[in-house]
């Protein structure tokens, strides 16, 4: 049996027969097993935000090219760094085979200071707060105080992004309120490779169960882990008519904003989701009991 770390679903035995090497990439997160390949998952703002504080600390003892970071669903991933030397490091978001992120390639840059984690330059402010989701801010906080630890480090860093003004006119985020730069984010780490082959591959993985939760992202999909256990739940995102196609017993779960826009309005999700032979549970209470994230346009 070999499952997906992240969205915990089981791969077909066609597919990897108990291959070593196949096994050793998904069990690293970073890869998604297709029928006849893989698709390569991309790692999160705050994946890479860690990574470059991490960086920064460990320039201050030593030669760095590569820092080990701790995610969110406790799988460790390697993060190439691109420059690093006497407290100051510099990592750039890798969004992998994800078609339309546009935070890919996103220079982080951290600078060691006397105290405490702060964040500067290109980080967005929402309501006068930096932007930074719990889930993300976890992250980094348990990637600072490992490598604190671990070089005997106890001063504090700064994280900015130097480009995140420029690159957060590309995003959605001043719609959620998010002003002056990007959102930092990611409740598993890692950021999924959106494009048609997920979205097909998804399907032919989902065909193995009788009883699937099509959810409209990660925040549901903790719902439905939790609140529907006899069923398989996984992230199809605006992709919902496609998961559809699934003939056993589905439930729809998601919040209201991304359900309306699906259905064309908030009064025909119900009618919509029953004409599919599916039943929808629509998310309307604080979602910090399952998930504790913010909602965000970047990942």
């Amino acid at each position: 049996m070999l499952r997906d770390p992240i969205e915990l679903y089981e791969y077909p035995l066609d597919w990897h027969r108990g291959d070593a090497e196949v096994v050793e990439k998904v069990k690293s997160g970073l890869y998604i097993l297709t029928e006849d390949g893989f698709l390569r998952r991309g790692i999160t703002t705050g994946t890479t935000a860690s990574a470059a504080l991490a960086a920064a600390i460990y320039s201050k003892f030593g030669e760095v090219e590569e820092v080990e970071v701790l995610t969110p669903v406790g799988i460790k991933v390697k993060v190439r760094v691109e420059e690093a030397e006497s407290g100051f490091a510099r990592v750039r978001k890798f969004s992998g085979d994800h078609e339309f992120d546009v935070t890919n390639n996103l220079a982080f840059e951290a600078r060691l200071i006397d105290a405490g984690i702060k964040f500067g330059e290109g980080v967005g402010e929402k309501k006068g707060r930096k932007a930074v989701s719990k889930f993300a801010m976890k992250q980094i906080m348990k990637n600072f105080e490992f490598y604190s630890r671990k070089f005997g480090y106890r001063g504090g860093v700064v994280i900015e992004v130097p480009d995140g003004r420029k690159v957060a006119k590309k995003t959605g985020n001043r719609r959620v309120g998010v002003k002056n730069g990007i959102s930092i984010l990611g409740t598993t780490g890692f950021v999924e490779p959106w494009c048609r082959k997920l979205v097909e591959t998804k399907l032919k993985i989902a065909m193995q169960y009788r009883k699937i939760a099509i959810t409209t992202g990660r925040r549901a999909w903790f719902y439905a882990l939790k609140k529907y256990p006899d069923y398989q739940p996984f992230v199809f995102g605006v992709h919902i008519d496609e998961a559809l196609k699934h003939p056993g017993d589905k439930i729809i779960v998601g919040f209201p904003g991304l359900l309306s826009i699906w259905a064309g309005g908030r009064d025909k999700i119900q009618e919509k989701a029953e004409k599919a032979g599916a039943r929808v549970e629509v998310i309307e209470h604080d979602m910090g009991r399952w998930s504790g994230d913010m909602q965000g346009t970047n990942n």
